[in-house]
């Protein structure tokens, strides 16, 4: 028997340093005045971790496990932002301030239990997992806004929403695979997955502006959510000579259940869809391969971005999600030469129903609600389709006995397609992604490691990225008879790694940039006790992995 186990506590306090440039428009492109805001805000984080878990070596050939994660976190936010009003003959007209705060707890853990079978020497092997999960958060928020002439005297009487938000999110989870080798170089996988998910979130908002709580029945609401999936797959994999193919099916089964108490509003959906694969190698030399691949693949949205819930950031900014958000479907191609541990891959896939965060005007994305012409909302939407070409390399270069470089190049165009308001899609641009790290080793147990990245730029939906680039250093030392790593480590050393964009609609601009903690310099210790031969814990993925990301 194994048994192993982990504990970790953090606090941090991030920033986040948003400033906004917002400029309307009518539907003839006539400039129709702005908001020009600065976002200061900070996340106080405590944050509580913890694993425990055991294999049991039921017998010569089959394991059983058991494994608990946990994740317990309070935060606490504080949010200033002040806002000028320009009107269109380009005047600051007046100003407002808005203080929130919010206080949240949240807890999330989930239990696993496993089993691996080997059957014989052959290769016959039988995996089962069966994980529970559950996620529950909580919120205390107030949002009060200040408004002012330009003078500093008051223009009209504050406005202060409270919020109370609670969410309970449960997932299970059975899988079982199964592979068994067959002529010597062949080998059969099959297996099947069964997912259940349900949410219940509560989302209560009062008005406070007069002392006197009012519930605000626009902001009000409960929204409940189910999910089931089931999947099977059945792949093939043989070799002969220099050849080497892959092939394989996956079926998946989706049946979605929503219901929003505010207006009684209920979607449903099922259907059915199928992934095929194919991967072939064919070996020209002892060091050259030349590959080929074919797949399609789905990316379900987040649970987050299906609650339908508005959330007020100021006066003018909300976020919310869509209980209609459809997965985005994707088919991939792909083309690779690897020569002497260089590797050179041409790519290009079609996506469908391309997943996008939009940052928009209110009235575009919510028509039939009443809104100003200032106001804007943070909502996923389903683009109609993004295209993507594109070629990497991936360079390892040893310099010399004590220098080692890793390179990696991502070059690649990529185009979306859809609508949003009035606005019509259709433009990409050209990127280049480059990273490089330097690993240099030298003698008493010193060694070094220096990395630098750039972004030439990238467009994401309506936004367009600047250049970004930064620089990182680190230094390690092994001490105490090789037991003990003492490390320090200096990322975006220049503090260059900050984003800016642009976002652009045909009645709308926004030019945004932001300030966060990108640069952090850490110094690490570390020391391994007893024997080096103690038996480690199995490294392996939960069957509700892709679940629990879709949480997160």
């Amino acid at each position: 028997m194994n048994i192993f186990g982990s504990y970790n506590y953090a606090y941090r306090i991030n920033l986040n340093h948003l400033f906004l440039d917002r400029n309307f428009y009518t539907d003839a492109k006539v400039f129709n005045g702005k908001d020009v805001k600065d976002n200061y805000s900070k996340l106080f984080l405590h944050s509580h971790t913890a694993r425990f878990g055991t294999d049991y070596y039921a017998g010569k050939n089959t394991v059983i496990g058991f494994i608990v994660n946990g994740n317990f976190n309070r935060f606490r936010r504080t949010n200033k932002n002040e806002s000028i009003v320009i009107n269109p003959m380009d005047q600051p007209v007046n100003t407002f301030e808005t203080d929130a705060s919010n206080k949240d707890r949240g807890s999330n853990w989930v239990a696993n239990i496993n089993l691996k079978h080997t059957f014989d020497t052959t290769g016959r092997e039988l995996t089962a997992d069966v994980d529970y999960a559950q996620y529950d958060n909580k919120s205390m928020s107030r949002t009060a806004t200040s408004y002012y002439q330009m003078n500093g005297q008051p223009l009209q009487p504050d406005y202060i929403l409270d919020g109370n938000q609670r969410g309970n999110l449960e997932l299970m989870t059975a899988k079982a695979d199964y592979s068994q080798r067959f002529l010597q170089t062949g080998k059969m996988e099959a297996g099947f997955k069964l997912s259940f998910v349900t949410a219940d979130n509560d989302a209560k908002f009062w008005d406070m502006s007069s002392g006197t709580p009012v519930n605000d029945v626009n902001k009000t609401n409960h929204f409940y959510y189910q999910e089931n999936n089931n999947a099977a797959y059945l792949n093939f994999q043989k070799r002969w000579g220099k050849w080497d193919l892959q092939t394989g099916l996956r079926a998946e089964q989706t049946n979605i259940d929503t219901r929003q108490a505010f207006g009684d509003v209920k979607w449903d959906s099922s259907y059915l869809q199928f992934f095929p694969s194919a991967f072939l190698n064919y070996q020209l030399a002892e060091e050259k391969t030349l590959g080929f691949s074919v797949s399609r693949r789905i990316d379900r949205p987040g649970y987050n971005q299906l609650n339908p819930f508005l959330f007020l950031i100021d006066v003018t900014t909300y976020a919310t999600g869509r209980p209609g958000l459809l997965p985005q479907l994707t088919w991939s191609y792909e083309l690779s030469y690897t020569v002497k541990g260089i590797n050179i891959n041409f790519g290009y896939s079609h996506t469908k129903n391309n997943q996008n965060i939009a940052i928009a005007r209110f009235a575009d994305v919510f028509p039939d609600i009443p809104s100003d012409d200032n106001v804007t909302v943070q909502i996923p939407i389903n683009l109609k389709s993004s295209d993507y070409y594109g070629v990497s390399i991936a360079a390892p270069v040893r310099i010399t006995q004590w220098w080692n470089m890793l390179n990696n190049g991502n070059f690649y165009y990529e185009k979306y397609n859809g609508q949003l308001g009035i606005t019509q899609l259709n433009r990409g641009r050209p990127v280049a992604e480059i990273q490089t790290n330097n690993t240099f080793t030298f003698k008493k147990g010193w060694s070094a490691e220096l990395t630098a990245n750039l972004n030439t730029g990238n467009q994401y939906g309506f936004m367009i990225f600047d250049p970004q680039w930064a620089l990182g250093v680190g230094a390690q030392k092994n001490i105490l008879k090789n037991k003990g790593t003492l490390r320090f480590s200096f990322t975006d050393i220049f503090w260059t790694n900050l984003p800016k964009a642009v976002i652009t609609y045909d009645n709308y601009v926004e030019k945004w940039n932001a300030k966060r903690e990108t640069r952090v310099a850490t110094l690490s210790f570390s020391y391994r006790f007893g024997g080096k031969n103690v038996l480690q814990a199995r490294r392996r993925a939960l069957g509700s992995d892709e679940e629990r990301r879709r949480a997160n």
